[in-house]
């Protein structure tokens, strides 16, 4: 087994960005010294495994049960 694994597959994609959000990205992989693309890489999953309506949505697109109402905690000041 080799002790580096190949990186995943990557592709290309044009996105716009609001400029401040493009200065924020920017901004972020200068300070983890890194390229924009990596910071997006690993944001982009973190962030979105985090939202709960997602997840749901996500489930029903694959034919899993969706989550009980209240199973997971609810974001404060959200209704139910």
């Amino acid at each position: 087994m080799a002790i580096i694994k190949k990186p995943p597959e990557s592709v290309s994609r044009t996105l716009k960005l609001e400029q401040p959000v493009s200065d924020l990205l920017d901004d972020y992989a200068r300070f983890v010294d890194c390229t924009p693309d990596y910071v997006a890489n690993s944001a982009l999953p973190k962030t979105l495994a985090r939202d709960p309506d997602y997840k749901k949505w996500k489930a029903a697109q694959n034919g899993a049960a969706p989550a009980k109402r209240g199973a997971t905690s609810q974001q404060a000041g959200k209704p139910s």
